[in-house]
């Protein structure tokens, strides 16, 4: 089996993992927000008079997992807030709901999703800022750096991934990630952070190109390590920043707290958008700032509960720390909001009269890896016993061994889903063992529960179509009428109308859209499935 990490040096603080869970509450989890780890705070920022705009999506985060982030950190970790639900109740935000729908179908891909809100505009599956008919959207942040305007865009994905690259490529493939970054070179944001140095490797790339180099040569500030990040160097320049910290996504939050090397590499959420808020707040003329928890999605698409969870509550802390900011920098609009919902997310009642809930949700809190990391221990060779554990390794639970055969299936070539849209595998499985709960009747005709994990249950591997929370607050929130259900295209003439631009983009109807719709083969959609997601 290996090592696997069992030295139980499992967090960045340097307690043990049992500890480190009992610590998570308001006032310990306080240490790991990024202006008392880089030892700055906003309140040595000074207020820059400009207007801002910060766009903070929860890539594939639907209501669901925004409440079980919230029972979580309240009932598990005994905070008395989360800053997603304090923001909710607070008068002076404006709540609203929006619909998802792409020209594609009613359930959109991230692609044009972003699209919509960069542009005005829907467009098809897998498409950037273009119509089907390949005629170019011009997107918000190309308007806004027309005018003078910094850009900045931030993410636990890969940085060339669809939901920040929408708002400044023109592909028609969201996939074609090596143009993207070529894109991004020639359009020169102020700010781009996140995951994907593969992107920008001239060993790893098609065309052998350097992009490290030529950002570098182009006036960036380039980096790839959180220290660097943090340093009094970069924070002082004045020079554009380039930070890619792994080869492909970032790693989940989950991961980077019980793995530190991880931790000590990879910047967290926050500390990327700290840095990025300090920057581009010293622009005169003001700035776009698009902030994604991008892993969010990923989690769900892999049915993999807990990695979902602390992904959101990593997005929440995000939320604190931008709260920070505004006391310094009134001036500053804060949008809120999903591109899409994923995988039927649900937290599903448990046990009679539902009162196993509670005490459900709380099983997954042993857990200590995404199934991403689990994964990287399982091989399609792997034997029964091998599984049961690794898995009792990182979960805590002891399987069967018709279970360990289940994930054992899930992992050859040849496997059929036992449901036609489960296509991320074995993950599925496991996410469905995890959730299993089985209940024997009594002599007094009562049942308790003889196996009793999570309840945490998913309908696919897929997005899924439901609307989306849509959050503003700050700066003339009130004024952009985001108070009511509105269609995603909408959010960019809210935003145009924040920034007194005038634009309006082509659109296509969805019967004009129909021709230029092709379905990819099941093989290519599982592949396509594999690059998004891992």
């Amino acid at each position: 089996m290996g090592k696997r990490g069992r030295d139980k040096k499992e967090n960045l603080s340097g307690v043990n993992r049992r500890e480190m869970l009992k610590i998570m509450g308001a006032g310990a989890i306080y240490v790991l927000l990024p202006n008392v780890k880089s030892g700055r705070s906003f309140t040595k920022v000074s207020p820059s008079g400009s207007e801002g705009l910060i766009f903070v999506v929860g890539d594939g985060m639907p209501l669901g997992v925004i409440k079980a982030m919230h029972q979580v950190r309240t009932r598990l970790y005994g905070e008395k807030k989360t800053a997603l639900y304090s923001k909710m109740k607070e008068g002076s935000t404006v709540l609203g709901y929006m619909s998802t729908e792409s020209l594609s179908s009613i359930v959109t891909d991230s692609a044009p999703a972003s699209v919509a809100w960069a542009t005005g505009s829907k467009t098809l599956n897998r498409m950037m800022a273009i119509l089907p008919d390949r005629r170019p959207l011009k997107t918000i942040m190309e308007l806004a750096k027309e005018q003078g305007y910094a850009c900045g865009l931030v993410t636990t994905a890969r940085i060339t991934h669809a939901t920040p690259a929408a708002w400044v490529t023109h592909q028609p493939e969201r996939d074609n990630e090596e143009a993207i970054a070529l894109d991004y070179l020639k359009f020169r944001p102020e700010i781009l952070l996140g995951g994907g140095s593969r992107v920008f490797d001239p060993s790893q790339r098609k065309d052998g190109v350097d992009l490290f180099k030529a950002f570098s040569e182009g006036g960036y500030d380039v980096i790839k390590e959180r220290d660097k990040l943090l340093s009094s160097e970069i924070l002082s320049s004045s020079k554009p920043l380039l930070g890619v910290f792994s080869s492909s996504h970032m790693s989940y939050y989950l991961d980077r707290l019980n793995q530190p090397d991880l931790g000590k590499k990879q910047p967290s959420l926050p500390e990327m958008t700290q840095m990025a808020l300090e920057k581009l707040s010293r622009n005169p003329k003001g700035f776009i700032l698009q902030v994604e928890a991008g892993r969010i999605d990923h989690a769900n698409h892999s049915n993999d509960a807990w990695a979902a969870i602390l992904d959101t509550h990593e997005l929440d802390l995000t939320l604190a720390v931008i709260d920070e900011y505004l006391k310094v920098n009134p001036k500053t609009l804060v949008i809120v909001t999903s591109d899409h919902g994923n995988s039927g997310w649900g937290l599903n009642g448990t046990g009679p009269e539902y009162n196993n809930s509670t005490e459900a949700l709380k099983k997954y809190q042993p857990i200590k890896a995404s199934f991403e990391m689990i994964k990287k221990e399982l091989k399609k060779e792997t034997s029964k016993k091998e599984i049961q554990d690794v898995f009792e390794h990182y979960t805590t639970f002891k399987i069967t061994n018709e279970e360990a055969s289940m994930i054992q299936a899930a992992m050859q070539p040849d496997y059929k889903p036992f449901h036609g849209d489960y296509v991320v595998q074995p993950d599925a499985v496991m996410g469905m063992i995890l959730a299993h709960s089985l209940y024997a009747k009594k002599s007094d005709g009562t049942r308790e529960a003889v196996i009793r994990r999570g309840n945490v249950g998913f309908t696919s591997t897929n997005h899924t179509g439901e609307d989306q929370i849509l959050l503003s607050y700050g700066y003339r929130a009130d004024q952009l009428g985001l108070n009511r259900h509105v269609d995603n295209t909408y959010l960019f003439h809210a935003m145009c109308k924040f920034f007194g631009l005038k634009h309006q983009n082509p659109t296509m109807s969805e019967e004009e859209a129909k021709p230029f719709i092709k379905t990819a083969s099941s093989e290519e959609w599982r592949r396509h499935m594999e690059l998004h997601i891992a």
